[in-house]
């Protein structure tokens, strides 16, 4: 029977692909890596962006559409060009923040549903331990969401909420725990392949070696889409740091106010 353990294991390491600070996104894997940092604290929903230096209450930049924009005291307005440029990048930036959150909700997927597929072949779905299995995921699923939800669909980076909800709670907390329920849940796929083996179940190794190239093909195969999403996740960072130099060449009133400083590298 293939081993189950090296593929969830390798869907783990995918899930290291993207990392957290306070001030940094990065993404790495396959000798190609970006970052972005965060110079300012920045929130931003669907409709509303917002900079601020830390601890300051009072904004450095705050836009709202359509043509909303003040920086510092300073209301300004807009060209019909600049709004599409605001509107462009206050966009992006949205839409970074969801792809941030969901990809951390798809790695956990990948990390646990190949093991599923598995141990429900083998063991059968009302085993005691399919049902642990099962019980586990579903509670670590949740509790990703749950540190993951945003009300109002709104964003924060450069924040301490980056640091301590996807650094130390996903990476420190959540990834030992998946990883000691892979090592757990590959040790009682072993043991019913054994014991199939001995009490001559051979119908039943032939489906769970079945089950078992089914799970690493699953695994495989989302851990490749994660990781498309994650270059894609690269590509839209850099396109906000070209973006933002349009903005400051196109709102002479944003010079000097720069969010992002991007790097790629390989």
């Amino acid at each position: 029977m293939k081993p189950i353990l090296p593929f969830t294991f390798a869907a783990l390491a995918t899930m290291a692909t993207v990392t957290f600070a306070a001030e940094d996104i990065s993404i790495s894997h396959d000798g190609n890596s970006c970052n972005a940092s965060m110079h300012h604290q920045v929130t931003v929903g669907p409709d509303f962006l917002e900079v601020r230096d830390e601890n300051d209450l009072a904004p450095l930049i705050a836009f709202s559409e359509p043509d909303q924009l003040a920086v510092g005291d300073d209301g300004l307005t807009l060209t019909a060009d600049q709004q599409k440029l605001m509107r462009q990048y206050q966009q992006q930036l949205h839409h970074t923040g969801e792809e941030v959150s969901l990809l951390a909700v798809a790695a956990v997927d990948v990390a646990l549903e190949g093991l599923g597929i598995a141990l429900t072949a083998l063991a059968g779905p009302n085993d005691p331990d399919t049902e642990y299995f099962l019980h586990e995921s579903s509670l670590i699923r949740s509790e990703v969401i749950e540190k993951l939800q945003h009300p109002g669909d709104v964003y924060s980076f450069g924040t301490p909420w980056v640091e301590g909800v996807l650094e130390s709670t996903l990476e420190e907390e959540l990834e030992p725990r998946i990883a000691a329920l892979a090592t757990r849940s590959a040790g009682k796929i072993a043991w019913h392949a054994m014991k199939a083996v001995f009490t001559g179940g051979g119908s039943i190794e032939a489906r769970a070696e079945a089950a078992a190239e089914e799970a690493e093909a699953l695994v495989e195969e989302k851990a490749e889409a994660l990781e498309a999403r994650a270059d894609a996740l690269c590509a839209q960072m850099e396109s906000l740091d070209t973006l933002e130099t349009e903005l400051h060449r196109a709102i002479p009133e944003l010079n000097g106010l720069d969010l992002i400083k991007f790097d790629r590298r390989g």
